[in-house]
């Protein structure tokens, strides 16, 4: 019996020497596997758009310098009343793959905005996609046809004033058109409604207006 004992726990000992072995070898294999995949998933990457202007002020949007390697993405809207101050939304995205964000709706203050893996996900995938490339050929003018002349609104009927800026290696395009909406809806020849329902596509995208593909 003292024999048979002797045998079992040296075939347990060997059984569980066995295992262990087997385990570690499987970690080292996952660890491997998921390094290799690490390696193989291409980073997130900014495209090189070809903007038109020099870049001009920026401090109120809160940045106090800009790195040209990075692209700014800067949402904003306002209203014809004095007491409510402009505010925006910030994103830049850097060479790394790495997307930051905040809002600023005072001259003097702007909080930083969580974003999510998905977030960070559509982000990336909007600013690669063919809409927003071939959107930033278009300039601040060809939201009305030059040889119409637009009709005037009254002030009053007035809304939001979305603006889009994209700011890369020191140059920008800017964008901004008041109540998008209403002139979309209205009989005025002189609006590029083409162009108009693009910008509104493009600020539904960062979900920054609801764009009515009735339009």
């Amino acid at each position: 019996m003292a024999i048979l004992r002797v045998i079992t726990n040296n075939l347990s000992d060997k059984f569980l020497t066995n295992e262990t072995k087997i385990s570690t070898i499987l970690k080292k294999t996952i660890s491997f596997l998921f390094l290799i995949l690490v390696i193989l998933i291409p980073a997130q990457k900014i495209p090189a758009f070809t903007l038109r202007s020099e870049v001009s002020s920026y401090t109120q949007f809160g940045l106090r310098g800009l790195n040209n390697s990075d692209l700014y993405i800067i949402l904003g809207s306002s209203c014809i009343t004095p007491e409510i101050s402009p505010s925006y939304t910030v994103y830049i995205f850097n060479t790394k793959g790495a997307v930051t964000a905040y809002h600023k709706n005072t001259a003097l203050s702007s909080e930083r905005i969580e974003l999510s893996e998905a977030q960070k996900k559509m982000l990336f995938d909007i600013i690669n996609s063919k809409k927003f490339e071939r959107f930033l050929k278009y300039n601040q003018e060809d939201f009305e046809f030059k040889e119409i002349k637009k009709k005037k609104i009254d002030p009053l009927l007035m809304g939001t004033t979305y603006s889009l800026t994209v700011i890369q290696n020191g140059k920008q395009n800017t964008y901004s058109y008041r109540d998008i909406e209403y002139h979309l809806k209205s009989d005025d020849q002189g609006i590029n409604k083409h162009i108009l329902k693009k910008y509104a596509a493009i600020l539904d995208m960062f979900g920054e207006l609801k764009a009515d593909r009735g339009h």
